[in-house]
């Protein structure tokens, strides 16, 4: 997180009308355990007032090279998978406690992430609920790696949970730089905390370690910007009275000083804000989004940029 934008585009707009459309839980099928997914999409959809839909996306099988010519698959082994997903689908929601069979449920076949990022904004959805594996390699990356994919295509928030989400969270963190999108965040995470329960906005300031007094003067005017700032986002919250809201500076590099004071906080949240990059960055550079995802042990909530805001992280 850089210096403060202008915060007036963040907190002077009309404040983030969620989506009207339903929560979207995306899912193979396959995890071990589905109530920490399917309880984290009844928390959203009872948040926001919605459905819950359960997406599943089949990969299609390339063609097999033989000599010079490439052997077509045949579309019939494409459609056996697609509904062997549709049955382990319809198990997982039966047998979870969370579940619920009533749920509509689709499955597609085409690329993970593109796919469902443009069904969550053909339906207008609230929101993409998904899972997120830490134990094992292949968790990270059938897990961990299709949801930072979805996470960096989809124009809907993201909510990415392990298995250890609680449902009813009480602590959230967002990593708050002052922009639309992570007033958005804030606003999304409060929403979702229980009464009582507490929503922690820290910003992240530069690391100050130039013995120069040009630094020393710029780092001095940084800090005197901060108060005002966050009595701005307090007031374009109006948060609930029974939600306890603080605001906390630290010093470091964004993602690993959000993670660390969330870990430190026992968060069951962490919201960032987020914008599209161009591909270098996502490839070289990344994002604060896709570092807090990687390493964090909660849940992570990703509100990407509206349409026409100015600001970014």
């Amino acid at each position: 997180m850089s210096a403060p934008v202008d915060p007036l585009p963040a907190l002077h707009e009309a404040p983030a009308v969620v989506r009207p459309g339903p929560v979207l839980v995306a899912s193979d099928g396959t995890a071990v355990s589905h109530d920490a997914l399917f309880g984290a999409a009844r928390l959203a959809a009872s948040t926001f007032g919605t459905s819950i839909e359960i997406l599943g996306v089949c990969e299609p099988i390339t063609g097999v090279a033989g000599g010079m010519d490439v052997l077509p698959i045949p579309a019939e082994l494409d459609e056996a998978r697609r509904s062997t997903m549709q049955a382990d689908l319809r198990r997982s929601v039966s047998i979870a406690d969370t579940g619920d069979p009533t749920w509509p449920i689709t499955v597609l076949t085409g690329s993970p992430a593109r796919t469902l990022a443009s069904e969550a904004a053909l339906r207008d959805a609230s929101l993409i609920v998904m899972g997120i594996g830490r134990h094992n390699p292949l968790d990270r990356l059938f897990g961990t790696e299709t949801t930072l994919a979805t996470l960096r295509e989809s124009r809907v928030p993201v909510l990415a949970v392990g298995t250890n989400f609680p449902v009813t969270p009480q602590h959230a963190v967002v990593g708050l730089d002052f922009s639309a999108a992570s007033v958005q965040a804030a606003r999304m995470a409060m929403q979702m905390l229980a009464g009582g329960g507490r929503l922690t906005l820290v910003h992240v300031r530069p690391r100050f370690e130039h013995p120069s007094s040009d630094w020393q003067t710029w780092d001095a005017e940084y800090g005197r910007t901060l108060p005002p700032l966050f009595d701005q986002v307090r007031q374009a919250l109006d948060a609930r009275e029974d939600i306890i809201v603080e605001t906390v500076t630290v010093r470091g590099d964004p993602a690993p000083a959000l993670i660390a004071f969330a870990q430190q906080a026992h968060a069951d949240l962490v919201a960032v804000g987020t914008q599209r990059h161009s591909l270098f960055e996502r490839l070289v550079v990344g994002s604060v989004a896709t570092r807090v995802l990687r390493t964090a042990r909660c849940g992570v909530l990703a509100v990407p940029q509206s349409r026409g805001a100015a600001s970014d992280i």
